[in-house]
């Protein structure tokens, strides 16, 4: 009987000792995973160097909904918002070139749910991969989204990335028009007479001379006071519309001010030797970069073009488009470039190239 006891009890010690070493394998698997794997409940930490940051892991800030449900303003340092046909793809490429910088290769709008999504998805994959923080970040992260200014997609700045910088680029309306023009033609998009886009923009065209009205656009940031008649006169003049004085009081002050700082420059200080070397200094400081941004090469593009806008066919277009060139330059001038939030690059040449607007380029060449 003794014999019996003795045996029931070794086996029962033979059955604890295989369940504490099973119980010990599974608690190392599990702390393995834990280590290699972002937790749900904390934030996730990489390295940087000698440096440890933190990063929210993906699940923080978006649900599988899609429902923005975490703090991702730090995912967007920089965006160049320019207008079409001013240098955006040259600033795009400019900027790419700096280790200090990462831009999507492409154009990144962000103009809907799906596209904020696919944005946090992307931008948090490149966080991660290139090992950055929620803060003191070695690398700014920018897009290039063209147009911006012209939709309504400009809120998706002011209520989720505040305090990403702004850059704009802008050209004098008649070569802008010209550009742009001959850059939809080279598309193959069938274009009208020029004659046939004075005015709004029709049938979901893009060129008009409407677009030209640039300081109308810029206004939509609300960075200037528009409290005096001589403003809303330059903004929503009687030439632009027949609206009253109170609806064109009521349609500025339906504004919403974004927070984001503004850097505006002209194209033309591009293609100026001496100039683009202070273009380049004043955009490292803008945006913060510690190292010097390589020199800047003019360039040309080879496109074939459809029209010239200096031939007589398109003269009232260009009467038109000048006058809208001087409502811009001036209201820039006396207004927005005023802003506490606005930065100019190189402010004698960029103001002695938008006293330019207010004539027609064409006259004498």
């Amino acid at each position: 009987m003794a014999l019996k006891v003795i045996r029931v009890t070794g086996l029962a010690y033979l059955l604890l000792a295989t369940l504490w070493l099973l119980f010990n394998v599974i608690n190392s698997v599990q702390t393995k995973r834990q280590s290699s794997l972002p937790s749900s409940s904390s934030l996730t930490s990489v390295h940087a160097g000698d440096k440890t940051t933190e990063m929210p892991p993906i699940d923080k800030l978006i649900a599988r909904n899609g429902t923005i449900i975490g703090d991702i303003s730090f995912l967007l340092d920089f965006a160049i918002i320019a207008f079409p046909k001013s240098g955006t793809t040259f600033m795009k490429d400019y900027l790419n070139s700096s280790s200090e910088t990462w831009l999507y290769e492409k154009e990144f709008c962000i103009k809907s749910t799906k596209d904020l999504q696919r944005f946090v998805y992307t931008y948090h994959e490149m966080h991660v991969k290139l090992k950055q923080s929620t803060h003191n970040k070695q690398i700014k992260f920018g897009l290039k989204c063209p147009g911006v200014l012209y939709r309504n997609d400009i809120q998706i700045y002011r209520q989720y990335f505040p305090n990403a910088k702004l850059l704009v680029g802008l050209r004098h309306p008649v070569c802008w028009f010209e550009s742009f023009y001959n850059y939809q033609s080279w598309r193959n998009v069938t274009m009208p007479p020029t004659t046939e886009l004075m005015g709004a923009c029709t049938l979901h065209g893009k060129v008009c001379t409407d677009r030209a009205r640039f300081h109308s656009a810029l206004a939509r940031l609300g960075l200037t006071e528009m409290d005096s008649e001589d403003e809303i006169a330059l903004l929503f003049g009687s030439r632009y519309n027949n609206a009253s004085n109170n609806v064109i009081r009521r349609r500025a002050s339906q504004l919403v001010r974004i927070p984001n700082q503004l850097f505006l420059y002209e194209v033309r200080q591009i293609h100026d030797t001496q100039v683009s070397k202070e273009l380049s200094s004043d955009i490292e400081q803008y945006i913060q970069l510690k190292q010097e941004l390589p020199e800047i090469v003019s360039y040309t593009q080879n496109k074939s073009r459809s029209i010239n806008i200096c031939e007589e066919e398109h003269s009232k277009v260009r009467k038109l488009l000048v006058e809208h060139g001087r409502d811009a330059a001036n209201w820039i001038r006396e207004y927005l470039a005023k802003s506490p939030n606005v930065v100019v690059s190189s402010t004698d040449s960029f103001f002695s190239f938008l006293n330019d607007w207010s004539s027609d380029p064409c006259i004498g060449t």
